[in-house]
């Protein structure tokens, strides 16, 4: 359901000015908000108490979480262990290093965090679909009403929130920005 995709050149970090380059990355102040603000929602997730009926988005959160800090824990000590045995196996049998079998034996352990990454996005997929189905639903009400609201102003509500947001750091990179719309802008 790609209803559009916008490509933007982007010019090199050596070709910003200082004010750019300080509008691309986050001061120490905005991440200190922003750390706050998820320890936040983190503490309402784990106690399940919401603030006035508020909903909060606890995307990407779930790893800091007691529960998933504890499995993340556990799978890297699990993991790193694997590769260590394996090591040791192979040293111990006077092999040639078999990186196969130090990634197949890592892979192993790994696996599962693999596979609930994958759950993760089919259900960001998933959320992502239907806003993208409630808002033509929306744009199909205002479309529908005859009110002196024109079109342009009452669409103007479902601009894109990547539009909103400060750009991330690029790390200076050269090229091109390919974003998908996540909601139609006026």
């Amino acid at each position: 359901m790609n209803k559009s995709v916008e490509v933007v050149e982007i010019l090199h970090l050596d070709d910003f000015t200082a004010s750019e380059i300080a509008a691309s990355w986050y001061d120490e102040e905005e991440m200190k908000e922003i750390t706050q603000g998820c320890f936040k929602v983190l503490q309402r997730m784990e106690y399940g108490g919401t603030k006035k009926g508020k909903k909060y988005c606890t995307r990407g959160l779930e790893g800091h979480t007691t529960l998933g800090s504890i499995s993340k824990k556990e799978t890297r000590t699990a993991s790193f262990v694997a590769v260590l045995d394996e090591q040791e196996k192979q040293w111990n049998e006077n092999k040639d290093f078999d990186f196969q079998a130090i990634s197949d034996a890592y892979r192993k352990v790994s696996s599962s965090s693999q596979l609930w990454a994958q759950v993760i996005g089919n259900r960001d997929h998933q959320a992502i679909e239907a806003y993208l189905y409630q808002d033509e639903e929306e744009d199909e009400e205002v479309q529908a009403t005859t009110t002196a609201v024109s079109i342009k102003s009452a669409k103007s509500v479902f601009k894109s929130p990547v539009s909103q947001t400060k750009p991330l750091n690029m790390e200076g990179a050269a090229g091109v920005v390919v974003h998908q719309a996540v909601a139609r802008a006026a």
